[in-house]
């Protein structure tokens, strides 16, 4: 896999590991034994939101020296393993379909044994949150299993401590960034996860599609086929962007110039139903496509350069 597509994948497996059905509801809980306060305090904002924060970071940190610590141990022992790639990837990729199967179907109940560290005071201080991160990654490891092996053993076709490394590091980004954005927004984090309830099930399913689906292209081999893909991709820009620059910068500009206009289109809309939250958001994303749009035009920045640059990078 190439390491752009893997940084991909391994990010939105975080984001589906936070909305599993087992990590989601925990949530308010989690941030407030992490920050010292009490439910109540953080739903009504009486809380500190720089601690919450700064202790937060430290939870994350936590939980992402075990994950990478994890990824280390996988990808170097499959680094040790000379002349075997395809064998590594027939049985990653085998394991990851089931894995994605037990978590569509549960039909295999053991793996979802799990041991949670039931604390109701958490140690105190930044050490204290770190220590309660790492807590969460040894100890919830079996809960976001599934998907988080599925990362492992994708590190482990790459038999790159580096790459196996990063790669660790972003799924714990994908997991950590949502806890972040809920300890600052956490009213709204609140609402919206209420919202989420009913369709768990359905994400859960969605997950496991999307588990199997990976786990196809590994054992297929048909990942070597996407990288060649995104080759062609980036060549084929660079040559658009040095035999005709200006067209590459209209057509980007064009584009997000399009996406101002039917932002607008939607705040329009929200303005006349009188949504005072949703027309912000709107205005704000709409406000900085118009930004970009602009940037471009005048030559500030180049996105084409940005996407060759991204679609070329092949790890450390």
């Amino acid at each position: 896999m190439t390491t752009q597509l893997g940084i991909l994948v391994a990010f939105l497996a975080g984001l589906l590991s936070f909305l599993s059905p087992c990590v989601l509801p925990l949530i308010p809980s989690y941030l407030s034994l992490v920050g010292g306060v009490s439910f109540q305090d953080l739903k009504t904002q009486g809380a500190s939101r720089l601690r919450v924060f700064t202790r937060t970071l430290f939870f994350i940190l936590g939980f992402t020296l075990i994950f990478v610590g994890l990824g280390i141990l996988f990808s170097g022992t499959a680094g040790f393993i000379s002349g075997a790639s395809r064998i590594i990837d027939i049985a990653a990729g085998s394991l990851i379909i089931v894995l994605g199967l037990n978590f569509t179907f549960d039909f295999w109940k053991l793996l979802n044994m799990e041991k949670r560290f039931h604390l109701h005071r958490a140690p105190a201080g930044a050490a204290g949150s770190l220590l309660l991160g790492m807590a969460f990654g040894a100890g919830w490891t079996p809960c976001v299993g599934p998907i988080l092996a599925s990362i492992l053993f994708l590190a482990g076709t790459s038999g790159r401590i580096l790459q196996g490394s990063l790669l660790l590091a972003v799924y714990s980004a994908g997991l950590g960034v949502p806890f972040l954005l809920a300890g600052l927004f956490f009213s709204l984090f609140l609402r919206q996860a209420e919202r989420l309830k009913p369709h768990l099930n359905k994400i859960r399913i969605a997950s496991g599609l999307f588990l199997i689906a990976i786990g196809l292209l590994v054992l297929l081999g048909r990942l070597q086929r996407l990288n060649i893909a995104l080759f062609v991709l980036a060549s084929r820009l660079e040559a658009w962007r040095n035999s005709a620059p200006w067209q590459v910068s209209l057509a980007f500009g064009l584009t997000f110039s399009v996406l101002f206009l039917l932002l607008q289109l939607a705040w329009l809309r929200g303005f006349l139903r009188d949504r005072s939250r949703r027309r912000l958001l709107l205005l704000s994303f709409s406000l900085l496509s118009l930004v970009l749009a602009l940037l471009i035009f005048s030559g500030v920045i180049d996105p084409a350069a940005f996407l060759v640059s991204w679609l070329s990078f092949q790890g450390l």
